[in-house]
């Protein structure tokens, strides 16, 4: 089993979704090893390529593989297949060509939506390639700062009188005055 697609279903079981694997067998008996998911909105497949390079190459016919052993799934699911995902992956990094050809993938909808990224791996790079189908995550909330502290804290270069002025407000002058006189 591939571990981009173990980490994969971890994230997307994280989320809500249900998955599991499958094994896609060709005419010529090739297996092609994705991961099906599905939520109550969305279903799709993830597909996992060693390069970019076998990603262009493949991705079309590993296209036409899924879609045709899971065509009665996408008719039957109506309203979400206007929501099918195919998400093709690379463990390897992409060069500038290779970009552009995986930007012209996802421009493919054909049957299902495509989404498209190199250079994944462990979790937080399944994570990264997912993004797009994963629900909003509030952001972090932090604790307010004392800015007049932090300024303090981080302005040990500067004499402590001087600092002193900038932080009671003096005039401009005052402070440039002093920064001259202890130049």
């Amino acid at each position: 089993m591939n571990d981009i697609l173990k980490h994969c279903e971890g994230v997307l079981s994280q989320t809500g979704f249900s998955t599991h694997f499958a094994e896609i067998r060709s005419d010529d008996g090739k297996a092609l090893e994705a991961l099906a998911f599905e939520d109550a909105t969305i279903l799709g497949f993830v597909v996992v390529y060693e390069t970019p390079a076998q990603l262009i190459t493949s991705w079309k016919a590993d296209h036409d593989r899924v879609a045709m052993k899971y065509r009665d799934a996408l008719q039957a699911a109506r309203k979400k297949a206007w929501n099918a995902y195919l998400v093709l992956v690379s463990r390897g990094s992409a060069d500038f060509g290779e970009s552009l050809a995986l930007g012209q993938i996802e421009e493919n909808l054909e049957a299902m939506r495509k989404i498209t990224k190199a250079g994944v791996t462990g979790v937080a790079g399944a994570r990264t390639a997912l993004l797009p189908l994963l629900p909003f995550r509030a952001a972090p909330s932090l604790d307010p700062i004392n800015m007049r502290l932090e300024i303090e804290l981080r302005s040990t270069e500067l004499d402590a009188d001087v600092v002193a002025a900038f932080l009671s407000n003096a005039e401009e002058g005052v402070v440039m005055q002093m920064l001259e006189d202890r130049a």
